[in-house]
């Protein structure tokens, strides 16, 4: 199949064991008018070299481009839409796989539907098990954005990944749409939901057509002891707040909108307080306890915590030492870590 350029923008640190095989899959693309660029967030072993290797026999167009700093994902996928020549661009991971018609199916959509941005099914790989597992799968394309976030809000509908989606690069530029840099876990949540709040029109694929392969080096379980840990944890949590603040700047829908009010203000808070004081990070709780001066912000937490007082009375009575006691609440919790 042909059509306008897609450029498949792939990062990699250290992939030599995984990516040929992903090379493989987008080289068996049914689709012609692809530009492969692979970018190399300074890799230590062989893997510029297995590319280089591996693309100059394939006959597609690509680039690699090399990094001097390594700055993680984020920074990899930025530096790959900027080289982006294509019109559309796609990303995918270094170890994952696609099927042989995953990018022509996306682009007959977001093609016939002159939409921003298009996700197909994917499911999951466990190595270690064996076994494959469904994730996001729609029945059929939903209405407008605001439908897609709505489904969001009802836990419905996984927005985190970024890998089975097809997107218009000119609409990411015209937003101003790039990943967080700062953040390397979920650092794909605050782009997509940036995308879809900003986008007038979006669309989906009913066909699961990209695998995710999970294994031991992509787990990640954060331990606040490690700094390096903390300071990850409080990245990723500032790139869901910021995700939130442009949903309700942005989104019409009240239903959404009070959704990401509720993720921001009160899960979000709660849980923060309660991670950042057994941390012992006083400075950064301080400026927590900043956000809560906002009337509108205390009237939300009180009123959700209240909601679940009969099940879940903790939430209700921490609020309240957090609106009205802050200080005893980090004296409190501060003091249980240290027994």
């Amino acid at each position: 199949m042909k059509g306008k350029l897609v450029s498949i923008i792939i990062p990699t640190y250290n992939g030599e064991k995984f990516i040929e095989k992903t090379l493989c899959a987008v080289i068996e693309q049914d689709y012609e008018d692809l530009e492969i660029i692979v970018v190399d967030d300074v890799s230590t072993d062989n893997t510029v070299q297995t590319v280089r290797n591996f693309l100059e026999k394939s006959g597609r167009n690509f680039q690699i481009v090399q990094r001097t700093v390594n700055g993680r994902q984020s920074a990899a996928r930025n530096t790959g839409l900027r080289a982006a020549n294509g019109e559309y661009v796609i990303f995918i991971d270094h170890d994952d796989f696609i099927e042989k018609n995953f990018v022509s199916e996306l682009y007959k959509e977001i093609e016939n539907k002159k939409a921003d941005l298009v996700f197909c099914g994917f499911k999951y790989f466990d190595p270690k098990e064996n076994n494959y597992k469904t994730g996001m799968l729609l029945e059929k394309p939903l209405g407008s954005p605001e439908d897609y976030l709505r489904e969001w809000s009802k836990n419905k509908l996984e927005l985190w990944s970024i890998w089975n989606y097809i997107f218009n690069k000119d609409f990411l530029i015209k937003n101003k749409i790039r990943f967080p840099e700062d953040c390397y876990i979920l650092e794909d949540y605050e782009f997509i939901l940036k995308a879809i709040a900003s986008s007038s029109k979006m669309s989906s694929v009913n066909k699961v057509l990209y695998t995710w392969v999970h294994h031991k080096y992509q787990q990640h379980v954060v331990n606040l002891a490690d700094r390096e840990d903390y300071k990850n944890f409080v990245q990723t949590r500032a790139a869901a707040r910021r995700a939130m603040r442009y949903i309700i700047r942005y989104v019409k829908d009240s239903r959404v909108r009070k959704y990401a009010l509720k993720e921001l203000i009160t899960d979000r808070i709660l849980t923060q307080c309660k991670l950042t004081t057994r941390a012992g990070d006083r400075e950064y709780y301080d400026r927590i306890i900043k956000t809560l001066r906002h009337k509108k912000i205390r009237e939300v937490m009180l009123c959700s915590t209240a909601r679940f007082i009969l099940w879940k009375p903790e939430w209700f009575f921490k609020c309240l030492m957090l609106l009205y006691a802050p200080s005893l609440y980090y004296r409190n919790y501060s003091s249980r870590k240290k027994k």
